[in-house]
């Protein structure tokens, strides 16, 4: 099984999620002062709705589903 590796633009979906919620974009990558990496993720219906992840959250396939496998293109 491929390891995806997280860029931005890569979308998510909540799998824990109970009702039908939005997926997911990566819109930034960062290294905390406690040294741990996050995510921060934006809805993709609407980007005001923001979350900071720990990377090992948003890669872990119980919490977090990637969508895809490629950046999303800016037309």
């Amino acid at each position: 099984m491929a390891v995806i590796t997280p860029e931005l633009g890569q979308r998510y979906r909540d799998v824990e999620a109970r009702l039908r919620t939005p997926d997911w974009i990566i819109a930034r990558l960062f290294t905390g002062t406690d040294g741990v990496e996050y995510a921060w993720i934006e809805s993709t219906a609407d980007r005001t709705r923001r979350k900071t992840l720990a990377l090992t959250i948003l890669m872990d396939p119980r919490h977090f589903q990637p969508l895809d496998t490629s950046v999303a293109q800016k037309a």
